[in-house]
């Protein structure tokens, strides 16, 4: 049996993500061994207002695996002072959830776990313009240059190129490094973890992978992308349109 935790960054004190967390572990029980990184006074009172009724152990910072319990919600606490368990979301959470994901992150390099999810984290207040989203926030906190953002399931995963920008920015931020790296990144991913090759098909950016302007990225960065990657041994095809990929099966 597995018994590596994982860990659970609570985020945003005022979302929903107290009434998701109750509702998924009623649903699927506690299988695994959970690490709750949040303010415990605030979720025992969210979780009294939504009528659950699950049991907390605090264990500190630094513990040892032996503390964890099994059919409990263990939890390290981060200080957080409110007056209403529900508000307006605002920048007061801010050194919150930067103590949480600190916390989370010093446990992530010192144990062996099985993962690291965190619950809503608003742009507009916790990351204010210094990064795109959380996965540009946590590369920078790891000191990680290659990462990819993969939205997964055993059947299919999706990367997208660029993350969290407006749409008029993409196609100037897409370069042939980023493709390349992005998929190197996945195939390693995918060898680590599942022991499996993956097959890869990158969609174009235009719609039908045409264009009728004097640059086109499906000619010019992506195709010359496909290229090299398959000259590294891995199993990458494209580019397809990206309104059709998901019609039919690619051969």
């Amino acid at each position: 049996m597995n018994t590596k935790p994982i860990i659970i960054i609570a985020g945003e004190p005022y979302s929903i993500f107290s009434e998701i967390f109750f509702k998924s572990l009623l649903k699927y029980k506690l299988k695994k061994k959970l690490i709750l990184i949040g303010s415990r006074k605030l979720f025992e009172s969210q979780m009294k207002h939504f009528g659950y009724n699950f049991k907390f152990k605090q264990i500190p910072k630094k513990f040892e695996s032996k503390q964890l319990l099994q059919n409990y919600i263990n939890i390290i606490n981060v200080n957080f002072h409110y007056k209403k368990i529900f508000d307006k979301i605002s920048d007061k959470s801010n050194l919150y959830i930067k103590n949480s994901f600190d916390i989370a992150l010093h446990i992530v390099k010192n144990h062996k776990i099985s993962g690291l999810i965190n619950g809503p984290i608003s742009k507009k207040h916790f990351l204010n313009k210094n990064f795109l989203g959380i996965t540009e926030y946590l590369a920078k906190k790891t000191k990680t240059n290659k990462y990819a953002m993969i939205i997964y399931n055993k059947f299919l995963s999706v990367c997208p190129i660029t993350t969290h920008l407006p749409i008029k920015h993409v196609a100037e931020k897409i370069s042939k490094k980023m493709i390349v790296e992005k998929i190197i990144v996945i195939n390693k991913f995918y060898l680590k973890n599942f022991k499996k090759k993956p097959r890869i098909a990158i969609t174009g950016l235009n719609p039908h992978c045409e264009s009728n302007h004097k640059f086109n990225e499906e000619i010019k960065i992506i195709k010359p992308s496909i290229k090299d990657l398959k000259k590294n041994g891995i199993n990458v095809l494209g580019p397809y349109p990206a309104d059709t990929i998901f019609l039919k099966k690619i051969e």
